[in-house]
């Protein structure tokens, strides 16, 4: 009886082995029809050979005045509040002035009762909603090219409605004017000679 167990596990030992050999060859054989790897690696500013750099998009004409990061911040400056954080760039090429941007905090929010984790009573809200339409408008200094500024705005918080993230906000500015060019006085006349 003892030799039927020992046959039986040389089988299973057996059987084991030629799988490995097998699923070794394998992938063998498809490292080599995959042919030569790579065998040095260049990174150029942060991006992999297999990446391909692309010229950056020139810069608009005139000033061009974009929020690139909206964040909100709870029960600040207290119980009740929460203050928003607007950061805008100026990513044109000339300054923008008398810079002004309206922030609804609760445009593309969702609202709704969700105490279990049901999401059934989560809605997303639509423009033409009251709350929707609680805004401000904040007013920013002048903005030099490439120059980024970040300005707050403290609102109420609404009983079951969440905080959306300012989408399409509407920014307003204007560009600076160019200076005029000098006027060169006419020269004396010259007295005539005799």
């Amino acid at each position: 009886m003892q030799w039927l167990y020992a046959a039986f596990w040389i089988l299973v030992g057996s059987m084991l082995l030629w799988q490995f050999q097998t699923y070794n060859a394998h992938l063998d054989r498809v490292v080599s029809d995959a042919g030569p790897q790579q065998q040095h690696f260049y990174f150029l500013n942060g991006q992999t050979n297999a990446t391909t750099t692309t010229a950056a998009p020139p810069k608009p004409d005139g000033p061009d005045v974009k929020q690139i990061s909206f964040a909100v911040e709870k029960d600040t400056p207290s119980p009740g509040f929460f203050t928003c954080h607007v950061q805008l760039k100026n990513v044109g090429n000339k300054k923008a002035l008398d810079v002004q941007v309206l922030v609804t905090p609760f445009r593309g929010a969702l609202a709704g009762n969700d105490p279990e984790g049901d999401r059934s009573e989560v809605h997303g809200l639509k423009d033409s909603d009251v709350v929707t339409q609680i805004s401000q408008w904040v007013s920013f200094p002048d903005m030099a090219p490439d120059e980024s500024i970040t300005k707050d705005a403290v609102f109420t918080t609404q009983t079951g409605y969440n905080q959306g993230d300012n989408t399409n906000p509407q920014i307003t500015f204007h560009a600076e004017k160019p200076a005029p060019a000098p006027v060169t006085p006419p020269a004396p006349p010259t007295p005539p000679t005799r």
